[in-house]
Order: C-alpha cells, then structure tokens, then sequence
C-alpha cells in the first residue's frame, strides 16, 4: 500500500471505531492505528487556526466531535509534535496550554500519517485490518474469497472479521450461493454496493430514489423514503443531520458523485462541510415555518457568505440552532446581536481556502442538481445497473451510537469558540 492510503485508512479505522466501546480489551491490539487515525482527525480541524492558545477547550471538542479519547489528548498531539504538523507545545500542571500548527494541505497530511504509522511498527492485526479496510473500499467480496483476493492471513481472518463487523467497518450480507462482505464506511468509493440496493427494491425504484436526490440535494429524508433510509443505513449516502424548531434531528441526503474524486479521497472534509452547508439552508427551507428561506435564496445566502464586503448574516431567532452545524463544522463563527440588547447571534463567516471552496460547492450542488458535468443520466444508470457495471456512488456517514454526558448549547458554543480561537469559555 501507498504510504497516503495507509494514513487515510488510519483515519477511517479510528472513525469505525468510534462505534465500539472504547473499554474493549481488544482494541489494543489496534493502538498504534487508533492513534494515527485520532491524530488525522485532530489534524484536520486545527489546520489552518495557527495558534491553539486554549488547548483544554480543543481537548473536549476533540472528545465530543471526534471521539478524540481525553486520556489520550495528550499522546495524540505528541504524536502530531513527532511528524511535525504541531510545535512549541507548553504544558504546565501535567495539562497541555498550547502551542502552534503547521498541517499540511491533505495530501501530504496522509501520507505522513502512513509514513508514522509504519515507523511506529504496527502489529499484525493492525496492518492486516488496514489492509482489509483498504480493499473492501475497492469493491464487495465474496467471503470465501476474501483473503486470497486481499492477500490477508487465512488464520488471522476469524479475528480480524470479529473486530472488523463489531466496529462497523465490515458489513455482511448473506446471499443464496455465499455470505459478500463490504465497508459501509466508503460507499463513495463503493459503487458495486448500489448492487445491493437494486436487489432489495429494483432499479426503477433505485433510479427514482436518487433521482429525487440529485433533484434537490439535500434532500429531507423520512419515514416515507424508504430505500434512501436503507441507503443511508448502508452508508451509502452522507445524510448530516439539524435540528429542527420541534427539536428533532432531520437527516438531509445528497449525491455528489460526479465532483472531482480527490474531493471523496484525499479531501473528504471539504466535501463534508459542503454538505453540511446543504443541510442548514435545506433546514431553513423545509422547516422555517413563517420564516422559511425560499428555495431561490438559497444560493444568496452563500453568496453573502462570499462576499468579502460582507461576510455575514443578519440575526435572526433561529440562526444559532440552524447553522450549528456549519459552527460545528469551524464554517461560521456566532457574533454577538447587531442590535445593542439583542440576544440572538450573527452567522458570521470563517474565510479560509478550505471553507470557500467548500460554499462554492454547496453553490454548484444547489444550483445545478443532476446537470453537474460529467453526472449520469437515469436512464443511463438504469442501463449500467442493469448490466451490472460499475456506477460511480457517494460516500457516506457512521451512526454514532453511544450516549455522552448532555452539555447545554450555550455551554457547548463556548468551548468550541474557545478552542478555535473565537473567545473564551464562560
């Protein structure tokens, strides 16, 4: 394997992970990749900030948005000082205080990760399951076939399936001539899955079903959706979630599968923060109630957003709940209320490359839906799924499972501006 694939398939263990228990005996035997994979993580939401001058803060949204372990914060950024993406790290009291950044763009970001986690010696297991998870993203195998194709440990492979189906990061299903094995984790670069859904509910309803997506990405999923609901479940489709005024979390799905593929690689987060645009404007259009955002000012909001002579919202009552997620996602930064004694915040712009090419995506998937270059056609789709070729599909998103300790919202925005260098915890 490619130094950068092995640092992005380290990341991607680490983020399967994140859905066993962190307590499990047998997840030591995978240390060194969780390692990398959490510093890959951290990696990617501290690049571009400069200075971490409150690293307390960052350590509890690393914990909260990245299942970053707190008791292994610290190793974490010492293994980030080791490959040199951190520097001048001040510690007092056994805490980390700060210290500075210097990430690199993503593709030098992974392969320096693979390069320190083949430094680090990995064990068996951990180069076996990277090598696993690297060749499941390829395309379903038949299980019977599976370590001759992946050129895995035919003894190993027992334990390696156990470890790998219990984190989600191998999936199963059980045909009439054999068990097909498949990652859910990378269903942009899985197509033959969509195989599976045309099985289960036909490649009319298939072909309808993303239809309807690529007609609005972003689109709001529900109980009357049901084989997008599978697809998602399958980790096919990325579907981030808002809450909605009724404080319900609604999932938005979108299909960007004809976007330049490093953007589904190499540079994942970019794409899900766009998506993460989709899903707060397409929140303010379907559940706005007498406020709504008409579907034609969706792209004037990004476009006030771009805007260097701008750069922000006015305040409005529902703001901090319907972009949290793009506040989350390091997009937007909540000033205070323009108008003295206001209470509500103003959406205000993080100008960075990473954060501009992300709203320009979001731009070109709500302006142009299914007429994207290069995007397939239904009836051209209908014809590859029928003829069993390969159809280029969308990555997607773990569901996270574990309960955590309620933090209040207010609370919560604190930290996160404190870690990223916005203000202060109150």
């Amino acid at each position: 394997m490619e130094r950068f694939d092995e640092g992005l398939r380290c990341q991607d263990v680490h983020a399967g992970l994140r859905n066993v228990d962190p307590n499990s005996g047998g997840l030591t035997k995978l240390a060194d990749t969780q390692l990398i994979g959490m510093a890959g993580s951290l990696a990617a939401l501290i690049r571009g900030q400069e200075v971490i001058n409150d690293a307390q803060a960052l350590r509890a949204v690393a914990a909260e948005q990245l299942d970053v372990n707190q008791y292994a914060f610290d190793q974490v950024l010492d293994a980030l000082a080791e490959i040199g993406f951190i520097e001048g790290l001040h510690r007092s009291g056994g805490k980390t205080i700060r210290f500075t950044e210097n990430v690199p763009y993503y593709d030098d970001l992974y392969t320096r990760l693979g390069a320190a986690w083949h430094d680090r010696r990995p064990s068996e297991l951990e180069e076996q399951m990277v090598l696993l998870v690297d060749h499941l993203s390829d395309a379903p195998t038949p299980a019977e076939e599976l370590a001759s194709e992946a050129g895995l440990d035919t003894a190993a492979l027992p334990d390696l399936l156990a470890v790998g189906e219990s984190a989600e990061l191998v999936k199963r299903i059980q045909l009439p001539d054999g068990d097909v094995l498949y990652s859910p984790f990378f269903g942009f670069e899985n197509p033959e899955v969509i195989a599976e859904l045309v099985r289960d509910h036909g490649p009319d309803q298939l072909a309808e079903a993303f239809a309807a997506v690529r007609g609005e990405q972003g689109l709001p999923i529900g109980d009357a959706q049901p084989l997008l609901q599978d697809a998602i479940g399958r980790g096919l489709l990325l579907a981030p979630a808002v809450e909605r005024p009724d404080g319900t979390l609604q999932p938005f799905a979108s299909l960007p599968y004809t976007l330049d593929r490093e953007l589904l690689r190499g540079r994942k987060p970019v794409l899900e923060k766009a998506l993460a645009v989709l899903a707060c404007l397409r929140c303010g259009q379907h559940f706005g109630g007498v406020t709504s955002l008409p579907a034609a000012a969706l792209v004037d909001v990004i476009d006030k957003l771009l805007d260097p002579n701008r750069g922000f919202l006015r305040p409005h009552g529902s703001h901090a709940r319907q972009y949290r997620l793009m506040h989350s996602a390091g997009l937007l930064a909540f000033d205070a209320d323009l108008l003295p004694g206001g209470n509500w915040v103003t959406p205000r712009f993080i100008d960075t490359e990473d954060n501009r090419e992300a709203l320009k995506i979001a731009r070109d998937l709500i302006t142009h839906g299914e007429q994207l270059s290069g995007r397939v056609g239904d009836e051209d789709a209908r014809k590859a799924l029928a003829l069993g070729q390969p159809f280029t599909a969308p990555m997607q998103t773990m569901n996270r499972t574990r309960a955590k300790a309620p933090v209040s919202v207010k609370q919560w925005q604190s930290v996160i501006d404190s870690a990223l260098g916005r203000g202060r915890v109150k």
